[in-house]
């Protein structure tokens, strides 16, 4: 095996879901490289299945073990047993439920984890900032501001957790890209990362840093031509299939 490819999937393997051209063939060229490829997501959101049933129909048979999502590294920081209000949707909730920890809808809880969700009303932020404001500890899954899709930037999770974190007065932890716990996931899973792949400097350049491997940035995601990038890539390409082209 030479090593793994992490990539990410939003704005670089799809766009809502929908496949963004070419990365199928992408994704066949690096297996036929003998090139392991780990799909590491910072969107809590999807439940295991639903990202294998998506890769699936974007003709990328995968399986569970070449993922790694935020909503796994949120559950790596509670323990089996901790009572979790989760202002969430099913990833983030199959990952806390596999840790072993008790899901609530009031407060009191041990603690309060935010990921992405169309659920987010004032109701549920007032709950989830009461539980907060009593002693639960704030996670948020991760802190993207947006998320790609055809139709533009919509907000992300970090859009979300900022509403909690202002609303409780607390500080959150984060787990996802680029932080310690995606990073020690990564590292456990996929010792032997050559590269990380992705459209946002911001998670995925300082994933690449933190594992000290290279950045490739692609351009079918937030990043857009000419947009400032930090920290810088050290390969760039319009989508992922070029990319994987230019490492021939």
């Amino acid at each position: 095996m030479e090593g793994t490819w992490v990539i990410d999937l939003d704005g670089v393997v799809w766009l809502a879901g929908e496949p963004i051209e070419g990365v199928s063939e992408a994704i066949a060229i690096l297996r036929a490289r003998d090139v392991r490829v780990a799909f590491a997501t910072n969107n809590s959101a999807p439940t295991v299945a639903e990202l294998l049933a998506r890769l699936e129909r974007a003709a990328i048979p995968s399986s569970p073990e070449d993922l790694v999502t935020s909503a796994q590294a949120a559950a790596t920081l509670l323990e089996p047993g901790d009572s979790v209000l989760a202002l969430a949707d099913g990833g983030a909730r199959e990952a806390l439920v596999e840790r072993g920890v008790t899901l609530v809808e009031e407060p009191p809880a041990d603690a309060v984890v935010v990921g992405w969700t169309h659920d987010f009303t004032f109701d549920r932020l007032a709950v989830a900032t009461r539980a907060v404001r009593g002693g639960a500890r704030l996670i948020g899954t991760n802190e993207d501001p947006t998320h790609p899709t055809p139709e533009g930037l919509l907000p992300g999770s970090g859009a979300l957790l900022a509403a909690v974190v202002t609303a409780a007065g607390r500080e959150a932890q984060v787990a996802g890209k680029p932080h310690a716990a995606m990073i020690e996931l990564v590292r456990r899973r996929h010792p032997d990362v050559r590269v990380v792949v992705g459209d946002r400097p911001s998670t995925d350049g300082l994933l690449a840093r933190a594992l000290k491997v290279p950045f490739a940035l692609v351009l079918s995601g937030v990043t857009a031509p000419g947009d400032p990038v930090e920290p810088a890539a050290d390969d760039t390409a319009a989508d992922l299939l070029e990319l994987v082209r230019s490492a021939s």
